[in-house]
């Protein structure tokens, strides 16, 4: 049986991937279009929040009994920042608007 740190490790490295296979697309943007965003202290802290909100999630699976393997630990890890960026995508823009 794997660990709880053992656990949250392989759900970090899932949401580790995504964010680097969302940066391996890059490859193919000409320097004169790359993103800005990518050298602001934001866009990481933010990055390294997702990942670990990934971690978070296997922790939470681990903590309810759950029987993990590290390739569903991985699988968990990645879908939670893929997750979170589909439902944040389908918020109305005014939601959190104070008028």
């Amino acid at each position: 049986a794997m660990g709880a740190w053992e656990a949250v490790a392989w759900g970090l490295f899932g949401g580790l991937l995504v964010e680097v296979a969302g940066l391996y697309e890059l490859r193919k943007v000409p320097s004169n279009e790359f993103p800005h965003h990518l050298f602001r202290r934001r866009y990481w802290i933010i990055t390294a929040l997702m990942v670990l909100i990934g971690g978070i999630l296997v922790l939470g699976y681990e903590r309810s009994g759950v029987s993990l393997s590290a390739l569903l630990a991985v699988n968990i890890g990645a879908s939670a920042p893929l997750l979170i960026g589909r439902l944040v995508g389908n918020v109305p823009p005014d939601l959190g608007r104070i008028d």
